[in-house]
């Protein structure tokens, strides 16, 4: 009998890149495949890629020349690329990368299985990148790392074409899956012990906009709610013009949706807001942020920031400060702007210097920090619910979770706890974690 090949999978990017690299993961297995935790060992090789920033593609290119000896030395190692850089950038790969096999875009995933076989039957390189269609929404098959957790992908694409950003390129157009198919998954997740699931969207306020039927995510959340089994809901990422007060008032009525609202706002200045094609005012984000915080009690709110983007003066950049400091984030990301070939943004000057970009990297970061650092103190004494989710990266010693409004906590327990639910007494935090103990 031939021994079992053995696939590894190398991830970069968003939570959509992390469920497409476990639906991958689960495809090939199914297709007789063995999961190795270790490149070294596998005849497959998978580096699923994000071309969002400039950043997550040079470490891409950086691992791509790392492998190239070990293709050498292998040279039945099949080596290949899939993902968002692969439908944007499969020339260069192809052209500077000739110990590439296979390069596969998002909207081909679903065909991985045999256009591996292709490669290791033909030995020849296999180029899959889907062209002007809406990619396929498979999601039947997953490997999950984490038993407890679980992402379900609702819909693909986006409509926004914000001026910095590639994915509609890259993933294509909006479309929703059929609610059907995503309570159906979702059971099934269930059935296999997932207690918190999370709905991904790119823009995933408009799920069920393709549909034609008058599905929307506070109707999904709504279904969802009901089944048994499910202790928490969660979704992302919503965009600011399409944050409701019907969604809001789904996520204050129904018990199992968690008060967790990841908003990007990308800045605090209306003039780059326009730029950026973002299709609302600072003031109409802070506006539908207090909204949800007078109708979803106890909401926590996280953000996105694109610092530098083409025009940005230091008098706007304290603008995104500024709001920053009004919204009280319990978190937010920030980001240097790099220009993304085919945007719009990218026919625009990028004439804030590189020095300055970094600069206000890191002055907004610390701006959140001291926001973050105040409002964990305050969680010091409480009694919150933490789902476990398993042991801490940082410390073996302690088990981590999340409360319902996303908050992680670390504190010591036996691993049985895994997949329940506990009280924990905050003892104490850094800006990005509590610590406490079992009462």
């Amino acid at each position: 009998m031939a021994e079992q090949a053995k696939l590894h999978v190398v991830t970069f990017g968003c939570q959509m890149n992390k469920l497409d690299s476990e639906v991958v993961a689960g495809h090939l297995v199914a297709a007789g495949y063995a999961l190795t935790e270790s490149s070294r060992e596998a005849d497959v090789v998978l580096i699923n890629t994000c071309s969002v920033r400039q950043h997550a593609e040079d470490k891409v290119w950086s691992l791509l020349g790392t492998l190239r000896a070990r293709k050498l030395r292998r040279p039945d190692l099949v080596l290949g690329v899939i993902g968002c850089m692969a439908q944007k950038e499969r020339g260069a790969i192809l052209q500077r990368m000739p110990h590439v096999d296979l390069v596969c875009g998002p909207m081909e995933l679903d065909r991985l299985p045999e256009l591996v076989a292709e490669v290791r039957q033909r030995h020849e390189r296999v180029v899959a990148v889907g062209e002007g269609h809406v990619g396929r929404v498979p999601r039947a098959v997953t490997r999950r790392p984490n038993r407890v957790q679980a992402f379900v992908a609702v819909m693909r694409g986006c409509d926004n074409y914000c001026a910095y950003c590639v994915v509609p390129y890259v993933r294509g157009r909006e479309e929703s899956r059929p609610l059907a198919d995503v309570v159906a998954e979702v059971e099934a997740l269930v059935a296999d012990g997932a207690r918190e699931v999370t709905l991904l969207g790119q823009n995933v306020n408009s799920y069920g906009a393709t549909l034609g039927d008058g599905t929307t995510l506070a109707r999904l959340l709504e279904r969802l709610d009901r089944l048994p089994g499910l202790e928490r809901l969660r979704f992302v990422t919503s965009h600011p013009k399409d944050a409701s007060d019907a969604l809001f008032r789904a996520m204050a009525g129904l018990p199992r949706v968690c008060p967790y609202l990841h908003l990007p706002a990308q800045s605090g200045s209306n003039r780059v807001l326009r730029d950026m094609n973002r299709g609302y005012t600072r003031e109409h984000y802070l506006e539908r942020i207090a909204r949800a915080r007078a109708l979803v009690p106890g909401v926590e709110v996280a953000s996105d920031f694109i610092v530098g983007f083409p025009g940005e003066t230091e008098a706007e950049f304290e603008e995104t400060v500024d709001l920053v400091r009004r919204a009280d984030f319990q978190n937010c990301f920030v980001f240097k702007y790099s220009p993304r070939a085919g945007t719009k943004a990218a026919e625009m000057a990028d004439d804030v210097p590189w020095e300055a970009k970094q600069e206000r990297n890191r002055r907004l970061l610390a701006v959140q920090k001291a926001v973050m650092r105040r409002r964990n103190a305050a969680m010091v004494g409480r009694t919150v619910e933490v789902l476990v989710e398993g042991t801490s990266k940082r410390d073996a010693t302690k088990l981590t979770g999340r409360t319902r409004a996303n908050h992680i906590v670390a504190f010591a327990g036996a691993p049985r706890l895994e997949g329940r639910t506990v009280s924990v007494e905050i003892t104490g935090f850094t800006p990005l974690t509590l610590f406490g103990r079992m009462p």
